[in-house]
């Protein structure tokens, strides 16, 4: 009977050993860990990584354990996880540990629909000798299929001991369909009103899934709100979210537009300009860009030398065609020479 309380005991004990860095949930498909936010990954999470040093394999960074960890082996790399279905998250968390001490630096990726984007911008979290807790990193708020981490560990070899995800509520996502158009130096936004919508951000950069700027929209600006200052010929990428009751819903779809200046419209010609095209007896073609009134000078002096009265000659000034060094040029038209002359006005 003794031995039987004793067996008790002891697995009692090693239960709650167990239960010091590991907790379980929804019966053993996710872990929580010890002073971090969030749970662990799925365990049929796919991971992949950039490299790996010695045994330190990806698949520790999930294992609910503190004091085993993914290693790349080097100072940067690059560990994803795409999840067995797609999850709605909002921030990670990233437990690490640096020899010597120093800043780690972090870039989030999602996955939708096969691409990814990143979804945080570059953070560092200071870690310590021993495992550090970071501060839990924010994301682009949705559902992904997946999320990749760069690391970059500065002054020690690029690892993650654990990593926790931020999982919010699944609901009936809001839809916006918001779509943008560019026009001089601004573009034009507009989205489906959301009920109850106290105010709208609009976020935007021009990278996709990167938004460095953040501009208000009132409740009743959903059907024509314009950002202006933007440079024509580059093409910026907008989402926005609706403030409800106080709490900012998930980005809407990305929305993309290129600024661009106005369209300048050739000229009208002006009707008092044309082509004199005179050919000659012998086959050459002179061509003259000329005001009407010298046009009709020559035409002049044609009709009256044909009628046998005026010079034999008529000089045609060339302007500033083919001018070269000289002061002026002029083309000297023998009457007896020309065959036919034509012109065009424009």
């Amino acid at each position: 009977m003794s031995r039987k309380i004793l067996k008790t005991c002891l697995l009692g004990f090693i239960l709650f050993l167990l239960s010091l860095n590991v907790a379980f949930a929804d019966e053993g498909e996710y872990l929580t860990v010890e002073g971090m936010q969030g749970v662990s990954p799925h365990k049929d999470t796919v991971i992949t990584v950039s490299g790996t040093y010695s045994s330190n394999y990806g698949k520790n960074s999930i294992d609910g354990n503190l004091n085993t960890l993914w290693n790349a082996g080097t100072y940067k790399g690059t560990i994803q996880y795409v999840f067995p279905e797609p999850i709605n998250l909002s921030f990670i968390q990233i437990a690490a540990y640096s020899n010597p001490k120093s800043n780690n630096y972090y870039t989030i990726y999602g996955l939708k629909d096969g691409k990814w984007a990143a979804v945080s911008s570059k953070v560092s979290r200071y870690v310590n000798l021993s495992v550090t807790v970071t501060d839990p990193i924010e994301i682009t708020p949705g559902e992904y299929d997946g999320i990749k981490v760069e690391v970059d560990g500065s002054a020690s070899w690029a690892h993650v001991n654990e990593l926790t995800l931020g999982i919010t509520e699944s609901t009936n996502p809001i839809q916006f369909n918001l779509q943008a158009t560019g026009g001089n130096t601004q573009v034009g936004l507009k989205w489906d009103e959301i009920a109850s919508a106290e105010s709208y951000t609009i976020r935007y950069g021009t990278e996709s899934g990167k938004y460095t700027e953040t501009v208000t929209a009132t409740k009743d600006e959903y059907g024509n709100f314009v950002i202006p200052g933007l440079t024509n010929g580059t093409t910026y990428y907008f989402v926005v979210s609706a403030v409800i009751d106080g709490v900012e819903s998930e980005y809407s779809n990305e929305a993309s537009a290129t600024p661009q200046g106005p369209v300048v419209e050739p000229e009208e010609p002006s009707g008092n300009r044309a082509i004199l095209v005179v050919t000659m007896t012998t086959g050459l073609e002179k061509e003259f860009d000329l005001s009407m009134q010298e046009v009709n000078s020559f035409i002049d002096w044609y009709e009256t030398k044909q009628a046998g009265v005026g010079k034999a000659s008529y000089a045609i000034d060339k302007h500033e065609n083919n001018k070269g060094p000289f002061k002026s040029r002029k083309d000297y038209i023998l009457f007896d020479r020309v065959l036919t002359f034509e012109v065009s006005e424009y």
